[in-house]
């Protein structure tokens, strides 16, 4: 295999012993190789850019850096470091030192590592021995700059209480003091809107009719119009022009998805959507109604004996990320530091940055906030349980869909999920037909205008 001329003269003027192969298959997110990638982080601060080597199944935090040289560094944003890669005309930056020639850092824990793996392509990955790549870095400046990945463990039954003590852990520590209040007190939320309550009340009828459901959602005008605006998408395919709220339901979209819709709208819009967001951020309800039609289309691929409404299924895509409004709401200082290390570990999981940071993960926030407002706990589950295949709980199929959603939708770049593989484990156990799977994908991304025309008017509409 011929190496990328920049990196061949660092290797040859060094003279460095080294090997190529082509990169190994990808493994599960809950393996981990022997021998991990090793990552490259360019980032900056008022005296200029640096580079961070690390193992890339580390998290780099940006909290250690600080504490150990005394400089507050940022990620430096994605087009410039697209454009140091173009100026060096390379497919990707390697971690190699003389590279870039920018003042380096590595992390310890590298260094302890019998061979050193880096990709310098889609299809070449760069092997070196330990005491040649020490031969590279030795001038760098070698410290504890990282942690490992923090394991989740799965409460069960008491998915609650032990969320409940973990959130009221994580803010005693941001605020230093012990905090007492229950937790819709300590965070600080709004109150349930009202017309999302008098929706839960309806839900709960079982007796509930039509006309009920189009005089609650016609009382709050802006609801009134997503509903219908809705309905006349042509991703429902009707033929004609919906006027009001009972045309909607009854002709085009069904009671069970009008009533998960108008709740799901109505709570998203409780809170405002935070302005600063990681680099690249897919925009909030792009993400929700993505996921949200493709969670209804996905019904149709799961068994009959397991298979949830299509309702309940799109509430939960439309509410899947609602902790990332509620971080940027209650947390603020905090959304910013952990956007930061979202930043500047781009092969790691947010789900375990925001653990490392906070103790807790959005997901616990969320979870534990709808519940307080009384929102079904398949709901609840699914929105909880959502980045943790391994659950097998309660409504675990909700949470298993949730997680195939995000990976699928993944892949076309309108998710911000991890790229990373769907377990067979939980496709076995979903029964879930992958052939249906992919059509259900390739239904909602044809329908890719019409559900960015959705999202566009929900990020204008008025919160």
């Amino acid at each position: 295999m011929t190496l990328p001329s920049r990196v061949q003269k660092v290797l040859d003027e060094w003279q460095i012993t080294y090997s190529v192969s082509q990169p190994s298959p990808s493994m599960p997110s809950e393996s981990k190789p022997a021998n991990p990638l090793t990552q490259l982080a360019i980032l900056e601060d008022s005296s200029g850019r640096i580079q961070v080597i690390h193992p890339a199944n580390r998290i780099l935090d940006l909290n250690k850096m600080l504490s150990q040289t005394t400089r507050e560094f940022f990620p430096v944003d994605k087009a410039k470091v697209e454009k140091i890669r173009q100026s060096l005309n390379l497919e990707a930056i390697p971690a190699l030192p003389q590279v870039t020639g920018l003042e380096t850092f590595v992390d310890e824990a590298l260094l302890k590592l019998d061979n050193i793996v880096m990709q310098l392509d889609k299809d070449q990955e760069l092997h070196i021995p330990k005491d040649d790549f020490q031969t590279l870095v030795s001038s760098a400046r070698v410290g504890d700059y990282c942690v490992d990945i923090p394991s989740v463990l799965i409460p069960g039954e008491q998915w609650q209480n032990a969320d409940r003590a973990h959130i009221h852990n994580a803010i005693t520590n941001f605020t230093q003091k012990r905090i007492s209040q229950r937790i819709e007190e300590t965070l600080d939320m709004p109150p349930m809107p009202e017309t999302a309550q008098k929706i839960i009340d309806l839900r709960m009828d079982a007796d509930a009719e039509t006309e009920e459901l189009a005089k609650l959602v016609s009382k709050d005008p802006g609801l009134t119009a997503q509903v219908i605006s809705w309905a006349n998408s042509p991703y429902y395919g009707v033929s004609g022009s919906i006027t009001n709220i009972e045309e909607a339901v009854i002709r085009v979209l069904g009671f069970d998805l009008v009533i998960n819709l108008a709740l799901g709208l109505s709570l998203g819009r409780t809170l405002s959507v935070p302005k600063n967001g990681p680099q690249g951020y897919i925009p909030f309800w792009q993400q929700s109604v993505y996921t949200a039609a493709l969670m209804a289309e996905l019904c149709r691929a799961v068994p009959v004996d397991k298979r949830p409404t299509q309702g309940i299924a799109y509430l939960c895509g439309l509410l899947h990320n609602f902790g990332y409004l509620i971080l940027g709401h209650v947390f603020p200082p905090h959304f910013k530091m952990i956007n930061r290390h979202i930043d500047a570990n781009p092969s790691i999981n947010r789900y375990f940055i925001e653990q490392h940071l906070m103790g807790i993960t959005r997901e616990q926030i969320s979870s534990s906030l709808l519940k307080q407002w009384n929102l079904p706990d398949e709901v609840c589950l699914a929105i909880r349980y959502q980045n943790e295949p391994e659950y097998n709980g309660d409504n675990s199929v909700l949470s298993a869909m949730l997680f195939v959603s995000a990976r699928l939708l993944r892949q076309q770049q309108v998710n911000d999920a991890p790229l990373e593989p769907i377990p067979d484990e939980l496709i076995t156990r979903l029964g879930l037909d992958m052939t249906k799977a992919e059509a259900a994908l390739e239904k909602v991304m044809e329908a890719k205008d019409d559900l960015q025309e959705m999202a566009r008017q929900l990020q204008q509409s008025p919160q």
